[in-house]
C-alpha cells in the first residue's frame, strides 16, 4: 500500500459549484477517503465525480494529468484538469517507485506520446507501436509492457475499447499486480472489473461514497437484470413493455 488517504483541507465552498456538488466532494466534506486494500474499485452513475477523483489523485501523485507517468509531459487541451487535485491532501505510507495514470478516454494521446519518443534502448519494452494496434490491443499492450510490481496505478474507465474477454484478462493482470506489491485505484462501470477478488468497492452517489459488496452495486444489478431478460428489457427501454 502506498496511498492511504485523501482529505479535503480547504473549505469546499471555495470550489466551483459543479465540483462542490459532486458526490465525492460531499464525502470528502465529512471525512477523509481511506484506502484500505491494495485494489480499490470506484463505481457509480455518470456525473458523481469518479473520474474527477481519480484525476485529482493522479495530479497529487505527480502523474501527467492527461495520462502517463510522472515523467510524461504532454498536453493536448488548455484546461484539462479540475481544481480538486490542488486542494486535496494525500497521505502515503511510502512512496511508490513508479506512478502511472491511465485514462480510457485519452489513451490515444498517451500512445501518440510514446510514438514520438526516441526508440527504446536495447532490453526495454517497445512502446512506439501502440498506434499500429486496435484500441483494445494497444491498451492491453500498454498495460502489459508498462505496469509492473510495486507501482501505483490509477485507472479511469480502462474498459473503454476492451471486449469482455479482454476485461477478464485485465482483471487477472490487475489482481496479480496487487498481489506482487502494487496498488490499484480504478474507476469503472464494468461488472467484470468490479469482480477483482479482494478489492474494496466504493459506490459513489450524489450523497457521498459508500463501501458496498459486489452484488449490491448498481452496475452488477443492472447487468443481471438485462441478462435475465434481454428481450424484455429492450422492449421496455423502447417503450413497448408498458
Amino acid at each position: 500500500m502506498f496511498l492511504t488517504a485523501a482529505r479535503l483541507d480547504d473549505d469546499p465552498d471555495s470550489l466551483d459549484p459543479y465540483l462542490r456538488d459532486l458526490g465525492v466532494v460531499q464525502a470528502l466534506r465529512s471525512s477523509p477517503l481511506r484506502f484500505q486494500a491494495p485494489v480499490t474499485v470506484i463505481t457509480g452513475e455518470n456525473g458523481v465525480g469518479k473520474s474527477t477523483l481519480i484525476e485529482a489523485l493522479a495530479v497529487g501523485m505527480r502523474a501527467n494529468p492527461e495520462g502517463g507517468s510522472r515523467h510524461a509531459r504532454f498536453q493536448t487541451v488548455g484546461e484539462s484538469v479540475s481544481p480538486l487535485g490542488s486542494v486535496l491532501t494525500l497521505s502515503r505510507q511510502e512512496n511508490p517507485r513508479d506512478v502511472f495514470f491511465l485514462r480510457g478516454e485519452s489513451y490515444l494521446n498517451v500512445a501518440r506520446y510514446y510514438e514520438n519518443l526516441d526508440p527504446a534502448p536495447p532490453g526495454s519494452s517497445r512502446m512506439d507501436d501502440l498506434l499500429e494496434m486496435s484500441h483494445g490491443q494497444g491498451l492491453m499492450a500498454l498495460i502489459e509492457r508498462r505496469f509492473h510490481d510495486n507501482g501505483l496505478f490509477l485507472l479511469d474507465e480502462p474498459e473503454a475499447g476492451l471486449s469482455v474477454l479482454r476485461q477478464l484478462e485485465l482483471l487477472g493482470r490487475l489482481y496479480h499486480l496487487a498481489r506482487r506489491g502494487s496498488q490499484i485505484i480504478m474507476a469503472t462501470h464494468s461488472p467484470v472489473l468490479l469482480a477483482i477478488p479482494e478489492a474494496r468497492i466504493w459506490e459513489v452517489t450524489a450523497g457521498g461514497v459508500e463501501t458496498v459488496a459486489f452484488d449490491a452495486t448498481e452496475s452488477v444489478r443492472a447487468a443481471r437484470e438485462f441478462v435475465a431478460d434481454p428481450r424484455g428489457t429492450a422492449r421496455f427501454m423502447i417503450g413497448e413493455g408498458a
